[in-house]
């Protein structure tokens, strides 16, 4: 059911929110905020980070956005201040009014098996929509201020949250999902150890993150691949600490890696390289016998990979496909964003207002002429 909206006097509290209606299809609405109750809070969104998939999303390419998920409000990386919040949420979540907060987007249940097995990013039991996720439910479920291209969000009860220092300003706050994707899939499912030789294929938004997050394990090896239109982003890899860089469309990937490891191959592969599957088969072929391929790139389905199962069989490499994380890398990527803050203010690019999101997705794709982006923060505020 939907709340009866908050009032002050005689004035209904409204949210301003750019709403999803279809692919390519972005709107100004103006909806209700509805009053917190038991186990709620109200958060006042300071910015909402950008990634890959807020394209997609955008396109309507993700899988599960089938017509009655639409209309929607996008964001699914916001940082804000907690407005109001209950008892409860207090107790919960130990936070309180005036803290700003990081948002876990996903909603678990805590009882399914996939909550049980410790995998609660793949929960699907607690929401009767397709996916309970913050900034991919859709406008007609409850009170629609699920996501981050608003200027409020209000936290249902099963919500997580971490709590993010006064010191970290919002906008870099944002980068706290692409450092919660490094850490987990460069870093805790393929077991990275200091002695391994790893390499990032893709050095986007989570690509440059895999690489702060592999240095702060301890890893020294990072080769990290692009091609010679992402000089801006190579360098930036460079900086953060990879030790070598491959441009693939002058290099060949498999040849320079065996030449730098001496032919022994690597011992990880991270590919979060969107669209393209070249770069997964490169994988196959530059890992060491025994060696560990983490896909974490959406690829493009009409181009699916052409690959020769028997070079899994007979280098016995594992294969992982990693989507997102758990609550547990939301939290330690926050510490680490306080410990890595000014190679994390390297990354951020741009801040742009609310209205102009569709600007902002355009910069994030590379298709503003003369501008380079990384990371980018929305601010309904602005």
């Amino acid at each position: 059911a939907i709340a009866t909206p908050r009032a002050y006097g005689s004035l209904t509290v409204k949210a301003r929110a750019m709403v999803l209606r279809g692919p390519r299809h972005l709107e100004v609405m103006e909806l209700d905020v509805p009053p917190v109750r038991a186990g709620e809070a109200l958060l006042r969104v300071e910015a909402c980070g950008l990634c890959g998939s807020d394209i997609e999303q955008y396109e309507g390419h993700m899988a599960y956005q089938t017509p009655d998920a639409f209309p929607m409000i996008p964001g699914h990386e916001p940082v804000g201040i907690i407005e109001e919040i209950s008892p409860e949420a207090e107790r919960a979540w130990n936070v309180s009014a005036g803290d700003r907060i990081a948002l876990v987007p996903h909603l678990i249940c805590g009882r399914c098996e996939h909550c049980l097995r410790g995998q609660s990013h793949l929960c699907k039991g607690l929401l009767p929509i397709p996916r309970s996720q913050y900034g991919f439910m859709p406008l007609s479920y409850g009170h629609g201020l699920w996501g981050g291209y608003s200027e409020y969000i209000h936290l249902h009860l099963a919500s997580l949250v971490c709590k993010v220092p006064s010191e970290v300003p919002a906008r870099l706050a944002v980068m706290y999902q692409a450092l919660a994707a490094g850490l987990r899939w460069a870093v805790a499912v393929p077991r990275t150890r200091l002695s391994d030789t790893v390499l990032v294929l893709g050095c986007g938004q989570r690509g440059l993150a895999s690489v702060i997050a592999l240095r702060a394990a301890g890893v020294r090896t990072i080769i990290v691949t692009g091609l010679a239109k992402d000089a801006f982003k190579l360098e930036h890899a460079r900086r953060l600490g990879a030790s070598d860089i491959i441009v693939v469309d002058r290099e060949n990937t498999v040849d320079r890696v065996m030449e730098i490891t001496r032919g022994r191959g690597v011992d990880v592969a991270v590919d979060v390289a969107p669209q393209s599957s070249q770069p997964f088969l490169d994988a196959v072929e530059a890992l060491r016998t025994g060696g560990t391929i983490v896909v974490a790139g959406i690829k493009d389905p009409a181009a699916p990979a052409q690959l020769n199962l028997n070079r899994l069989l007979y280098k016995e490499i594992t294969v992982q496909g990693v989507f997102t994380q758990t609550a547990d890398f939301y939290r330690a990527a926050v510490d680490l964003l306080v410990r890595t803050l000014a190679d994390v203010e390297t990354l951020h690019t741009h801040d742009v207002p609310l209205n102009d999101v569709t600007y902002a997705l355009e910069l994030l794709r590379g298709s503003v002429p003369n501008s380079e982006a990384i990371s980018i923060s929305l601010h309904p505020g602005v």
